[in-house]
């Protein structure tokens, strides 16, 4: 029914499942920091008193804690990329880990110093940056194509599943009076990035990377390990497909340069769909509600702030949950289209709300049913989409170049919603009428699903590769027709006979 046969892929769906411990420290941080930002021991070690006497964290405070996270992923992004190109996916994933695990034991060590949380969260965001960058990759060259799209989708189900774990645990912990109610979700951080290390000694490394480094024999052995449920298997065939792909990117290497993204019109087109997936997932202001739910819920009168953030985590998880189950079911453009709308009248009713002068109970309430409605909406189109989009069209011989300022641009879109969010709530005293500000930055993202966004379900690396060089406008991707059938047998010899001019391909 869904078009997958998962239990002949649960070994490869497994190992990219380990491989995304960067998507759950992202989700747990991001809902943990949130929630302890509403906690009283929190505010007493960290806030300033005002003429009252009373603590209160700082607007800058808000804003530049949350926000240097996304400094140090976009800094741990560029990183990436030296050490996959020369040590490998599984180096990475090593070197993530221990930053993430050195954040958080400097939070945990600190006792009221502004300049440590802002350094243990930028050690945080350079792991989750590493993180991001490698498992997108990752995913994409061990994942089977049956289900790649899925697959690569899981990474915003695992966040959103950390995000509700995180959740429960601030919520667990804001009635203790000492600073542990703070200080436990902080050092729980570093279990994650533990579990990967444990892990790793049985993830196969990425026999894409292997084959680059001529490592035939282990590229072998990493094949047949994600492909251990699958009956019969025989890696040559796949080796032979990589070995070929090796070869065209060796010969490509003269031509894959970062000028060629701009200069060469069908590299430069898809840098614009992968970097506008990021973009256009973010740019809607969906982080607000991530980085400061728990701070916003208090300040329109909910009295039950944690509990209205638990909520929004568990209709979060089940919204990607089902969104992944249907990936192959649903088509990207109706559903991208639907829950995008779906946000803006959200966003536009919400901030229509936020014009009364004083917030009554009921008006309350409604905002936060609203803000569930573009957390739905969002979780079950934008959410995991993205990273599938942008994973999808980095494809080719900048593969790696383009995925990298995917990620670099997600986080940079990010940091300007978490940093700018706080100033436009209550120095500029918009307060819910923050909706209207993210209702226009939402067409912004409509317009990316109209004009960028194509059918890739089924759809081999190849083929995408083959559409950008024909330049098949998106609302063609599912129904265009190659001029030379290509298979997932004979990808390699339909790329030559294309080249060559053949219409046929006498050895498939």
């Amino acid at each position: 029914m869904l078009n997958i046969n998962f239990h002949e892929h649960k070994w490869a769906l497994f190992y990219c499942a380990i491989s995304t411990c960067g998507a759950l420290c992202y989700g747990y941080d991001q809902i943990y920091y949130t929630g302890i930002q509403g906690m009283t021991p929190f505010i007493d070690v960290y806030g300033t008193k005002n003429s009252s006497g009373t603590a209160a964290l700082t607007t800058s405070f808000l804003s530049l804690t949350a926000s240097i996270i996304y400094v140090g992923e976009l800094l741990g992004a560029l990183l990436a990329a030296p050490i996959n190109d020369h040590l490998g996916r599984k180096a990475v994933f090593l070197c993530a880990s221990l930053c993430i695990i050195a954040g958080a034991v400097v939070q945990v060590a600190d006792n009221g110093s502004e300049g440590l949380i802002i350094l243990g969260r930028i050690l945080i965001g350079l792991g989750i940056g590493q993180f991001t960058v490698t498992c997108v990759l990752y995913i994409g060259e061990i994942a089977p194509k049956a289900i790649r799209g899925p697959a690569l989708m899981t990474f915003q189900l695992m966040q959103s599943c950390s995000q509700l774990v995180g959740s429960g645990v601030t919520q667990g912990t804001e009635s203790l009076k000492s600073t542990a109610a703070f200080r436990i979700p902080m050092g729980l951080l570093a279990l994650l990035p533990l579990l990967m290390m444990a892990s790793l000694p049985f993830l196969p490394e990425s026999p894409v990377w292997l084959m680059r480094k001529g490592r035939i024999e282990q590229a072998e052995r990493s094949l047949q390990k994600i492909h251990k449920s699958t009956k019969n298997y025989e890696a040559t065939m796949d080796i032979h497909i990589l070995e070929e792909e090796v070869a065209k990117e060796k010969e490509a290497e003269a031509t894959s340069t970062w000028v060629s993204l701009i200069r060469d019109p069908i590299e430069r087109r898809k840098l614009i769909f992968a970097c506008g997936a990021m973009i256009a997932q973010q740019i809607n202001g969906i982080q607000f509600f991530y980085s400061y739910g728990v701070v916003f819920a208090q300040s329109i009168g909910i009295s039950q702030p944690f509990t209205i953030s638990l909520i929004t985590n568990v209709l979060q998880v089940v919204a990607v949950a089902v969104s992944v189950a249907l990936g192959n079911k649903v088509p990207r453009r109706i559903n991208l289209l639907v829950t995008t709308v779906m946000m803006f009248f959200a966003f536009i009713i919400i901030g229509g709300f936020g014009t009364r002068k004083e917030l009554t109970t009921g008006f309350s309430t409604a905002i936060v049913v609203f803000s569930y409605i573009v957390i739905v909406a969002f979780n079950f189109g934008l959410g995991p989409l993205a990273f599938a989009m942008a994973s999808e069209c980095s494809a080719g011989r900048n593969r790696n170049k383009i995925m990298s300022c995917a990620i670099v641009s997600f986080f940079l879109t990010v940091w300007v919603i978490a940093f700018t969010s706080p100033y436009l709530y209550y120095s500029a005293n918009l307060g819910p009428m923050l909706g209207f500000v993210y209702a226009g930055s939402t067409c912004i993202t409509l317009l990316y699903v109209w004009f960028c966004v194509g059918e890739t379900t089924g759809r081999s690396n190849l083929e995408i590769e083959i559409l950008f060089q024909e330049k098949v406008p998106v609302r063609q991707w599912k129904t265009h027709t190659f001029a030379v059938p290509i298979t997932s047998v004979c990808e390699d010899e339909a790329k030559i006979a294309m080249e060559s001019g053949l219409t046929e391909v006498e050895h498939c």
